[in-house]
């Protein structure tokens, strides 16, 4: 069987193959295997009516450019209209492109990664067959550091998305997400530069049917905060949910780790809780960041529309072949000092509000010593078990360590808890007629710090052993400078384990690294008012060849794979295919995205596209 290479997809010129410059030009020319549709001139595929020759909001902007050194020209179409409070209005609509061309395709779409602004990258743009669920984001994986790129700019990036049948098939593009970002508020902006369409041999077809089948590549799992989402591009009726599912389908994904906002609110009809957003104040709302109202609108019109994202996940997760964990941050709450209790009324809960006696001592976090605290959480965690079709239970204990209270704990407090929700998930699968997981994330170092001192997870009070030799836990992810140790508990009890990866600095200095810090503040979520700057502050993250490097060397050999947090791009799709990483790293290459020429824009159309 012929390897997948993503390479030979890509459609460079080879002697007896043919490129054909439109679509009606390919359905009357018959594309055999190893031609090229190569459309530069989007103005032939999209309706006139759709796009101006001018900048106009709601409409396509069609702007002519050429591709330096190589003496190619087209007509691009983007938008970047940094509308505010106008955004919806901004959003052009979707184009619809009949596509009808006979056979399997490798399907690349050319986006033009142009610097707008000093933090401002042109996106790329949301891609869909007809039929499909959902949409894929297709834009150039850019890490940034300063906040500044750390990819080159101003040039096209050719994006795979991935090879299909396109007889009768119609493609649907629209801007990112479809809806209006946050950072700066009402920017909305997307482009596209060209489509290409590689006719694919036999054998390469069946290369890429067993490639995204291997089970040896399913290795990579992706946790979610479950409404960060909504915060930058949450828009009702938009399926955003759906699509965060349909970026990872035909990849090396395995499981989603779907997470509540917060530890002590709901973002689903909950018995046993309140809303996220429910007991904000009028007076409290006005103080809100811009994208926490939106997180709130989005969840109220989701619960209205029984369109609640834990379950439309674990809908989309189970039809695409994915497995779906509901997942709970052990004691994330929050405490805004000097503040109107607006943060704490959007993400604490009634629960918390009106039981400061349940808390740590002079802190925010639950008391996991008390029974009234441990019923609460284990009556969530038993309320998403028992309402959503999920593979099983997540505890997260990385958000924010420590969890238990390393002076007055002993080891007994989590474990015996962690003892409690397997006996209550037990019971619950007995019921379900199906087994349901329970795993925990857990960190050594990097954010679990103590008076200033990194922590173990001695330190914080978790036993690992104690909880894999009770066998507590069916898969434990953790994130440690030094995984091996962790690992050799795991193998010890035959338990599956998985290196967890945050989107940080993988150094030994971890949040202290200079290399990962701003002048301007710490990389956080945003600031109350920044969506409103016109060059808002942007957190660092990492470049795709650091991800690849941090995967290759922080997952050793015998872990089942990796956990991937607070992160998102295509490169995290190829993440399981550990045999190319070496290679990719080597050769400074980002998977699925070819580096094209510098882009020139153009101030003037050509003189037939002014008629």
């Amino acid at each position: 069987m012929q390897k997948f290479n993503l390479e030979d997809v890509f459609g460079r010129y080879i002697d007896g193959t043919r490129t054909f410059e439109s679509l009606d030009e390919a359905r009357t020319g018959t594309p055999d295997a190893g031609d090229v549709v190569l459309v530069r001139d989007l103005s032939r595929i999209v309706p006139k009516e759709a796009w101006t020759a001018q900048p106009e909001r709601g409409k396509w902007h069609l702007r002519s450019y050429r591709l330096g050194g190589h003496g190619l020209a087209g007509n691009l179409l983007m938008v970047d209209d940094r509308a505010e409070h106008d955004g919806k209005r901004a959003v052009p609509p979707e184009l619809e492109i009949e596509l009808d061309l006979p056979g399997w395709y490798a399907i690349w779409i050319g986006v033009p990664a142009l610097e707008l602004s000093r933090r401002r990258i042109l996106s790329g743009l949301d891609a869909a067959l007809d039929g499909e669920p959902g949409y894929t984001q297709l834009s150039p994986d850019i890490g940034i550091r300063y906040g500044r790129s750390m990819r080159p700019v101003n040039v096209e990036v050719s994006c795979f998305w991935k090879c299909a049948r396109l007889d009768g098939r119609t493609l649907r593009l629209r801007i990112p997400w479809g809806v209006p970002s946050s950072f700066p508020w009402g920017l909305v902006r997307g482009g596209i530069s060209s489509l290409r369409l590689v006719k694919l041999t036999d054998e390469q077809i069946a290369a890429y049917q067993s490639d995204i089948a291997d089970p040896s590549t399913k290795r990579i799992g992706v946790m979610h905060d479950g409404c960060s989402h909504y915060h930058c591009w949450g828009e009702p009726g938009n399926k955003v949910d759906v699509q965060f599912v349909q970026q990872y389908r035909e990849s090396d994904v395995r499981m989603l780790i779907y997470q509540t906002p917060s530890t002590g609110v709901a973002s689903w009809p909950s018995r046993v809780t309140t809303i996220a957003g429910e007991d904000v104040t009028e007076e409290q709302w006005k103080n809100l960041r811009l994208g926490d109202r939106r997180i709130t609108d989005y969840i109220r019109w989701a619960i209205d529309n029984q369109q609640e994202g834990i379950g439309v996940v674990s809908s989309a997760c189970r039809e695409a072949g994915i497995e779906c964990h509901a997942g709970l941050r052990m004691n994330l709450f929050f405490q805004q000092p000097g503040g109107d209790g607006a943060i704490e009324n959007l993400l604490n809960g009634r629960f918390w509000c009106e039981h400061p006696e349940l808390r740590k001592p002079g802190g925010k976090q639950l008391d996991y010593a008390l029974p009234e605290v441990r019923r609460f959480v284990l009556s969530l965690l038993m309320e998403l078990a028992e309402n959503y079709d999920v593979s099983g239970l997540s505890l997260d204990f990385t958000r924010w360590p420590p969890i238990a209270d390393p002076e007055r704990h002993d080891f007994d407090v989590l474990t015996s808890f962690v003892r409690e929700v397997r006996q209550s998930l037990d019971v619950l699968s007995e019921k379900k007629g199906r087994k349901m997981a329970l795993s925990a994330q857990m960190v050594e170092g990097y954010h679990a710090r103590r008076k200033g001192r990194l922590m173990t997870l001695a330190d914080q009070k978790i036993d690992l052993e104690a909880w894999l030799a009770e066998g507590l836990l069916d898969f434990v992810c953790v994130q440690a400078w030094d995984q091996r140790k962790y690992l050799a508990i795991a193998q010890k009890y035959d338990v599956p384990y998985y290196t967890l990866v945050d989107n940080g600095s993988i150094g030994p200095l971890g949040l202290d690294d200079p290399e990962w810090m701003q002048d301007a503040r710490p990389d956080e979520d945003p600031l109350a008012g920044e969506e409103l700057e016109k060059e808002p502050h942007v957190g660092s993250t990492m470049d795709p060849g650091e991800w690849d490097r941090t995967v290759l060397e922080h997952a050793p050999p015998g872990a089942a794979g990796v956990m991937i947090c607070n992160a998102s791009g295509l490169f995290i799709r190829r993440l399981g295919h550990v045999d190319e990483m070496a290679e990719r790293i080597e050769k400074g290459l980002v998977w699925g995205q070819e580096l094209g020429p510098k882009i020139y824009l153009q101030d003037l159309l050509r003189e037939d596209l002014k008629k």
